[in-house]
């Protein structure tokens, strides 16, 4: 399976479909307004600066555009195994609603599983 994916990616980049670019998230590497949609799997945990970093992702969104966020932890609780091991930050929605707002964004949804085993939020940019 990772075959058919690396060899189709391949394809995509010599194509001119896809452009790697690596970058930080605190500083990112793309002029203002150049996206309609920013993700962020499971990586949020890791961000140096939510705040600062939230407002890297709406800067490089186009008015209107969308980030969104998926983690597989939606609560701290029950996930010690892992924050005790690495240097990670596990987040509420309460959490990320909250820095979604001082970072600029409205429109605000979150889902989030019943037993908190995932979290999902979709933000806009004004």
């Amino acid at each position: 399976m990772w075959k058919i994916q690396r060899n189709s990616t391949k394809k995509a980049i010599s194509e001119g479909k896809v452009e790697v670019v690596q970058g930080n998230v605190s500083s990112l590497p793309f002029k203002d307004e150049k996206f309609d949609l920013a993700t962020a799997f499971e990586t949020i945990y890791f961000w140096p600066d939510l705040v600062n970093d939230f407002k890297e992702v709406n800067r490089v969104l186009k008015s209107g555009g969308k980030f969104f966020i998926c983690n597989e932890a939606a609560q701290p609780e029950g996930f010690e195994k892992w924050t005790n091991k690495i240097d990670m930050t596990i987040y509420t929605k309460k959490q990320l609603k909250d820095i979604l707002i001082m970072a600029g964004f409205t429109n605000i949804q979150t889902h989030e599983h019943e037993n908190g085993e995932w979290l999902c939020v979709i933000a806009q940019k004004p």
